[in-house]
């Protein structure tokens, strides 16, 4: 494995060392580039940025599916020592003028448009609401008095101009958050913090020069353009890209491409697994595979290792603000679906107690905070949102719950901070309430929230996705001789499906305030 501090340095030494492997492979569009063809690339593109007036520190935005043109960009913008800063695929017009606005960003690169959002007619419609941005790049298409990708490319490749000595310490990327609640914010990662996180992790899962790692995960999402991207580069593995998730597409790639690693996230993994047209496919290529995002079902998971199969797939977990995993296990742990393995070489994890603010022993549920080298450098142009993620010298308050076990396993044992439920002075985990109602052969997908309760101050609802009928009084029923009567869901609700972020994380707050608006259907109390 080849360990930079840098991406482009990485990208470079690759290049020298196995410049005729295959980096880049898109079967879709039977795009293809070796490691030599990468460099080659981006090199020209950072040199037709920096003649273009982009300076070190800068902040170049992008908006673009999954494709080949995407990581040539995410290399030419730490060649020329800018800020890369990716933007979430679905954002429409008020997200991209607070992103772009917020970010400073001088130039964006954009696709014309992706399913049905049309970027360019938008960034065309409020380019006067954009302070900072002095130029709009366009990829796969050409616009009158806009420069093209293309002649970007070609023009760099005639340059002279030199790049900038690479900085591993300087920020190397702007990432903005897809949380559950509130405004996005923006992490601000360096070169050094994601390169140390991305190698860890393709240490730990013993990703090797040969492997090829496909995704279903957005390259604008941490995982995607670190953990993957990086991950794999300094491996000298193979990315092989999809524009987005469909389950028989993934077969398809998977087969053909002869993939070893695959990355999800449990909605998807679901979805696969379940798919009826699975078994028509030999995907018996996949050795390894990462499941984040949302508290996973080691059963699911057992079910992926013994089905797909995917022998060693490994539940993780991360956050935009530490550069994207702080536990991750060795491939071949005997834990690595119950738990996410112990932290990444780099990092401190502690629990705390959300009541006292004290550290806890093993095994106890509590606040899991982090610190280390790779945490963010902090939100950008947000130093009070900063102030209250980094606490005590530089630990980072996650908002999610979990407990360190006996042997230094991290456990996602209890949801987010955010989401406990307060009963009457009683702490109620929603995850321990959601384990349950997974067992329940009705039951294919819930979220356990709490609702306002004039006497307890809460109340404990959950809103299921159900295989087959099944009434409230039978899961009422379900749960009654399994765990205390303070955590029975006294409302549950019906959905068809669950509003999620693009790293699949359940949107509760929205499922929460359509059962208070009465939106969200009752689920019938009994049988007639």
């Amino acid at each position: 494995m080849v360990r930079h501090d840098h991406s482009f340095s990485a990208l470079i030494a690759q290049s020298t060392a196995i410049g005729s492997a295959e980096a880049i492979c898109f079967p879709g569009t039977s795009e293809r580039l070796t490691f030599a063809d990468w460099a080659e690339r981006a090199g020209a593109l950072a040199r037709g940025l920096i003649d273009l007036g982009v300076q070190p520190g800068d902040h170049v935005a992008l908006l673009s599916e999954n494709r080949t043109e995407w990581l040539i960009t995410q290399m030419a913008v730490a060649a020329a020592g800018a800020v890369f800063t990716p933007l979430n695929t679905h954002y429409r017009r008020d997200d991209l003028i607070v992103a772009l606005n917020q970010s400073g960003a001088r130039a964006i690169l954009t696709t014309e448009a992706f399913r049905s959002n049309p970027y360019l007619e938008t960034l065309l419609g409020v380019r006067e609401e954009l302070g900072h941005l002095e130029h709009i790049i366009t990829i796969g298409c050409t616009y009158q008095g806009l420069t093209s990708f293309a002649d970007l490319l070609a023009q760099g490749r005639t340059s002279t101009a030199a790049l900038p000595k690479p900085d591993p310490d300087a920020p190397g990327a702007l990432l903005y958050t897809s949380g559950t609640t509130g405004t996005p914010k923006g992490a601000l990662l360096t070169h050094r913090a994601m390169m140390m996180n991305a190698g860890g992790t393709a240490l730990r899962l013993k990703i090797t020069a040969g492997d090829r790692w496909t995704s279903i995960i957005p390259l604008f999402h941490c995982a995607g353009c670190i953990m993957n991207v990086l991950g794999g580069l300094q491996a000298g593995a193979c990315y092989v890209g999809v524009p987005a998730f469909d389950p028989v597409l993934m077969f398809e790639v998977i087969e053909a491409e002869r993939c070893t690693v695959l990355s999800g996230v449990p909605t998807s993994y679901l979805a696969m697994l379940d798919h009826p047209e699975r078994c028509k496919f030999d995907l018996t290529s996949l050795r390894t595979g990462t499941c984040g995002g949302a508290d996973c079902n080691p059963d699911m998971l057992e079910r992926c290792a013994s089905a797909f199969p995917i022998p060693q797939v490994c539940q993780v977990y991360g956050q935009t603000e530490t550069s994207t995993l702080i536990a991750a296990p060795e491939a071949d742990d005997p834990l690595r679906f119950s738990t996410t393995g112990p932290p990444l070489p780099g990092f401190d994890v502690r629990i705390i107690d959300p009541d006292t603010g004290g550290v806890l022993p093993p095994n106890r549920i509590g606040e899991i905070q982090a610190r280390g080298s790779m945490i963010m450098l902090g939100y950008h142009n947000q130093p009070k949102a900063t102030a209250e993620a980094l606490i005590d010298g530089g630990w980072l308050r996650t908002g999610d719950l979990g407990l360190l076990n006996d042997t230094g396993h991290l456990v996602i044992a209890g949801g987010r901070l955010r989401d406990m439920i307060i009963r009457g002075g009683e702490n109620i985990y929603p995850v321990e309430i959601e384990n349950l109602l997974h067992e329940h052969p009705a039951v294919g997908s819930v979220a356990v929230f709490g609702l306002p309760d004039d006497y307890y101050g809460e109340r404990v609802a959950a809103a299921i996705v159900a295989l087959t009928a099944v009434t409230s009084d039978e899961l009422t029923s379900f749960c009654r001789d399994r765990i205390a009567r303070f955590k029975i869901p006294v409302n549950f609700f019906e959905a068809q499906a669950f509003p999620l972020t693009p790293s699949g994380k359940v949107r509760k707050t929205e499922l929460r305030d359509q059962a208070v608006c009465g939106d969200l259907p009752i689920l019938q109390a009994a049988r007639s």
